[in-house]
């Protein structure tokens, strides 16, 4: 008689089910959901406040950190509650938004 199917299919029920992870949050992603969905949406397109539209824009990354750092118009500057790094990565995430 061969064991070797019960014996594994008792092994195989006590694996632990692993629920499939999800996707990993980038940390510019974080850094934009606390500070810019609020006018830009989640996707970039929401618009209030007079906010871009963040998938059309034509700014590379050197004009979106510019504009992150300082602000314009009614988006204010996050160069004093960003750092560098911080900027450069939620810049990096906005230049995703498609």
């Amino acid at each position: 008689m061969n064991l070797r199917l019960p014996v594994f299919l008792f092994l195989l029920a006590l694996v632990p089910q692993v629920a499939p992870a999800a996707p990993p949050v980038l940390p510019g992603q974080a850094i934009f959901q606390k500070n810019c969905v609020r006018c830009h949406g989640a996707n970039g397109r929401l618009g209030l406040n007079g906010a871009h539209d963040l998938t059309k824009s034509n700014l590379n990354a050197f004009g979106r950190t510019y504009l992150v750092t300082n602000g314009m118009g009614k988006m204010p500057a996050f160069g004093k509650m960003l750092t560098p790094a911080q900027v450069q990565q939620v810049v990096a995430y906005s230049l995703t938004l498609k």
